[in-house]
Protein backbone atom coordinates (compact mmCIF):
# COMPACT_ATOMS: atom_id res chain seq x y z
CA UNK A 1 0.00 0.00 0.00
CA UNK A 2 1.19 3.20 -1.23
CA UNK A 3 0.79 6.24 0.15
CA UNK A 4 0.35 10.16 -0.93
CA UNK A 5 0.23 13.50 0.99
CA UNK A 6 -3.12 14.71 1.79
CA UNK A 7 -2.40 17.89 -0.55
CA UNK A 8 -2.21 15.28 -3.89
CA UNK A 9 -6.03 15.66 -2.96
CA UNK A 10 -8.50 18.97 -3.56
CA UNK A 11 -9.89 19.12 -0.71
CA UNK A 12 -13.99 20.99 -1.86
CA UNK A 13 -15.94 18.54 0.16
CA UNK A 14 -17.70 20.88 1.76
CA UNK A 15 -18.63 22.71 -1.38
CA UNK A 16 -19.96 20.03 -2.84
CA UNK A 17 -22.06 19.15 0.36
CA UNK A 18 -23.48 22.89 0.63
CA UNK A 19 -24.29 22.82 -3.15
CA UNK A 20 -26.17 19.48 -2.57
CA UNK A 21 -27.84 20.94 0.20
CA UNK A 22 -29.20 24.31 -1.65
CA UNK A 23 -30.06 21.59 -3.93
CA UNK A 24 -32.09 19.65 -1.92
CA UNK A 25 -33.74 23.23 -0.63
CA UNK A 26 -34.54 24.08 -4.00
CA UNK A 27 -36.65 20.56 -4.97
CA UNK A 28 -38.29 21.26 -1.25
CA UNK A 29 -39.49 24.52 -3.05
CA UNK A 30 -39.90 23.32 -6.38
CA UNK A 31 -42.54 20.49 -4.92
CA UNK A 32 -44.44 23.00 -2.86
CA UNK A 33 -45.00 24.91 -5.67
CA UNK A 34 -45.92 22.13 -7.94
CA UNK A 35 -48.66 21.07 -5.14
CA UNK A 36 -50.01 24.89 -5.46
CA UNK A 37 -49.87 23.93 -9.73
CA UNK A 38 -51.88 20.87 -9.37
CA UNK A 39 -54.65 22.22 -6.78
CA UNK A 40 -55.41 25.23 -9.74
CA UNK A 41 -55.21 22.79 -12.76
CA UNK A 42 -57.15 19.54 -13.49
CA UNK A 43 -56.18 19.36 -17.10
CA UNK A 44 -54.88 15.92 -18.24
CA UNK A 45 -51.67 16.86 -19.44
CA UNK A 46 -50.72 19.72 -16.81
CA UNK A 47 -51.58 17.00 -14.12
CA UNK A 48 -49.15 14.06 -16.14
CA UNK A 49 -46.49 16.75 -16.07
CA UNK A 50 -47.33 17.43 -12.57
CA UNK A 51 -47.03 13.66 -11.62
CA UNK A 52 -44.01 13.65 -14.21
CA UNK A 53 -42.16 16.40 -11.96
CA UNK A 54 -43.06 15.02 -8.73
CA UNK A 55 -41.33 11.83 -9.54
CA UNK A 56 -38.33 13.35 -11.07
CA UNK A 57 -38.30 15.52 -7.86
CA UNK A 58 -38.30 12.35 -5.27
CA UNK A 59 -35.55 10.50 -7.67
CA UNK A 60 -32.86 13.80 -7.20
CA UNK A 61 -33.23 14.12 -3.47
CA UNK A 62 -32.66 10.29 -3.65
CA UNK A 63 -29.76 10.69 -5.32
CA UNK A 64 -28.93 13.37 -3.44
CA UNK A 65 -29.01 11.76 -0.05
CA UNK A 66 -27.12 8.77 -1.66
CA UNK A 67 -24.33 10.90 -2.64
CA UNK A 68 -23.89 13.04 0.60
CA UNK A 69 -23.73 9.92 2.55
CA UNK A 70 -21.01 8.57 -0.28
CA UNK A 71 -19.28 12.34 0.54
CA UNK A 72 -19.61 11.60 4.36
CA UNK A 73 -18.10 8.32 4.45
CA UNK A 74 -15.69 9.42 2.00
CA UNK A 75 -14.31 11.97 4.51
CA UNK A 76 -14.65 10.07 7.30
CA UNK A 77 -11.98 7.51 5.60
CA UNK A 78 -9.71 10.06 4.67
CA UNK A 79 -9.98 11.59 8.55
CA UNK A 80 -9.17 8.19 9.85
CA UNK A 81 -6.19 7.59 7.37
CA UNK A 82 -4.57 11.32 7.95
CA UNK A 83 -5.04 10.31 12.02
CA UNK A 84 -3.18 6.99 11.60
CA UNK A 85 -0.61 7.80 8.75
CA UNK A 86 0.64 11.29 9.73
CA UNK A 87 -0.78 13.22 7.18
CA UNK A 88 -0.76 10.82 4.42
CA UNK A 89 -3.20 8.47 2.90
CA UNK A 90 -3.76 5.87 0.72
CA UNK A 91 -2.91 6.55 -2.87
CA UNK A 92 -6.17 4.52 -3.60
CA UNK A 93 -8.10 7.16 -2.19
CA UNK A 94 -7.07 9.52 -5.01
CA UNK A 95 -9.26 7.68 -7.44
CA UNK A 96 -12.25 7.61 -5.10
CA UNK A 97 -11.95 11.33 -4.72
CA UNK A 98 -12.44 11.59 -8.42
CA UNK A 99 -15.19 9.70 -8.85
CA UNK A 100 -17.16 11.24 -6.26
CA UNK A 101 -16.03 14.57 -8.07
CA UNK A 102 -17.92 13.43 -11.46
CA UNK A 103 -20.65 12.24 -9.54
CA UNK A 104 -21.20 15.72 -8.25
CA UNK A 105 -20.69 17.25 -10.85
CA UNK A 106 -22.99 14.97 -12.97
CA UNK A 107 -25.99 14.84 -10.53
CA UNK A 108 -25.32 18.88 -10.13
CA UNK A 109 -25.78 19.18 -14.19
CA UNK A 110 -28.97 16.70 -14.14
CA UNK A 111 -30.44 19.27 -11.21
CA UNK A 112 -29.68 22.10 -13.51
CA UNK A 113 -31.32 20.11 -16.50
CA UNK A 114 -34.08 19.72 -14.19
CA UNK A 115 -34.07 22.58 -12.81
CA UNK A 116 -34.50 24.57 -16.32
CA UNK A 117 -37.61 22.21 -17.67
CA UNK A 118 -39.70 22.56 -14.64
CA UNK A 119 -39.08 26.46 -15.23
CA UNK A 120 -40.14 26.35 -18.34
CA UNK A 121 -42.99 24.16 -17.11
CA UNK A 122 -43.98 27.20 -14.89
CA UNK A 123 -43.75 29.33 -17.66
CA UNK A 124 -46.05 27.64 -20.08
CA UNK A 125 -48.82 26.76 -17.52
CA UNK A 126 -48.81 30.26 -15.96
Amino acid sequence: MQNTSIKKVPVNHREWKVALGFCKDELKIFQHRLTEVAAKNTHREVLQLVEHFQNQFIIQAENIDILLHDIDEHVRHIKEELLAQAGHINKEEIPVHFLLQDRYESEHRVFEELKHEYMQFLAKIM
